[in-house]
């Protein structure tokens, strides 16, 4: 098994534009900070000689975290696969917000064709072109979003949001507000560029596979993201499910699977050299996704019923 080729305590490399980036000579292992129209793009990127990329993506940030955030290194660890870590970079803006989707800010309207060339550069560098791209929440949504501008790429997304505006009005409001600046403004005022609701766009037709990973505690995602989702692409032959409950009975269900659960799938994903359909039947996903799947498995799933004495 290939060794990471970037320790914890990884190089630091700087670039002062994007355009040096992507013509660089080579792509160095380290932590990577490109400066893109006033905000850096931070990135991790661990190579292990393999044919297959995983790029995660993180969600909300809570109060403690710190920038640049690369979720994913512990769950991660270990696994024969070339890894590349991104920060969103439209946290750097304010501190006032902490949700932003991938999907831009004021000085980065064009974030997500960005980091489409900054991964393919990557990619290119490694030889990884088995792309599989890993989220949760907003994260989740990112790699639905990114995963479109790679064809043989895999999305693996757990408890996705699939269109931004149908999220919780407070975030939505103030991620709107400190990202973009624009205060009481509809998502759709946002540049054509920004992909903020990926209904239409997968409607239109998607060529790379889609892993969705759904708790079925988690009714408001289940309303708002999945079912409007399947709805419209369910029954793609690209696409797959798999839905379970965890997480404590109480709160919201916005709860993701085990760890150890998610290393599982990774590892089956490590080695199928990119045919996804058979890594994720081997994962235990299913490839029936209509809306009566959802609600089959919404029942499926659901703890027995106590008996009355």
């Amino acid at each position: 098994m290939p060794e990471n080729q970037a320790p914890e305590t990884a190089e630091s490399f700087t670039y002062a534009d994007l355009r040096g980036f992507l013509s660089a000579d080579e792509i160095p292992a380290g932590q990577i900070e490109i400066q893109y129209q006033g905000l850096p793009l931070e990135i991790l990127n661990i190579p292990a000689e393999s044919d297959t990329t995983l790029v995660c993506l993180h969600g909300a940030a809570e109060k403690d975290v710190r920038l640049p955030w690369f979720l994913g290194k512990g769950v991660t660890a270990g696994l024969p696969v070339n890894k590349i870590f991104i920060s969103d970079p439209s946290l750097r803006k304010s501190k006032d917000f902490n949700i932003g989707w991938y999907a831009g800010s004021k000085q980065q309207p064009d974030l997500q064709e960005i980091l489409a060339d900054v991964i393919r550069r990557i990619v290119r560098e490694t030889g990884g072109y088995n792309v599989v791209f890993f989220g949760s929440s907003a994260g989740g949504y990112a790699s639905l979003a990114l995963s479109r501008f790679f064809p043989t790429s895999l999305a693996l997304a757990i408890n996705p949001q699939t269109s931004i505006s149908r999220f919780y009005p407070g975030a939505v409001g103030r991620y709107m507000t400190e990202a973009w600046e624009m205060p009481d403004t509809e998502m759709t005022a946002l540049p054509a560029s920004v992909a903020h609701n990926l209904i239409p766009a997968y409607s239109a037709g998607f060529d790379h596979t889609v892993a969705l990973v759904q708790n079925a505690k988690d009714w408001f995602h289940i309303q708002n993201h999945q079912l409007p989702f399947v709805d419209a692409v369910g029954g793609s032959p690209n696409l797959h499910m798999l839905m379970d409950r965890w997480g404590p009975d109480t709160g919201d269900g916005h709860t993701p699977p085990p760890k150890e659960l998610v290393r599982a799938w990774f590892e089956e994903l490590a080695t199928c050299h990119g045919d996804w359909a058979s890594g994720l039947a081997a994962a235990g996903f299913q490839s029936e996704t209509t809306p009566p799947d959802v609600k089959r498995r919404v029942i499926d799933t659901a703890p027995p019923k106590s008996e009355k004495p």
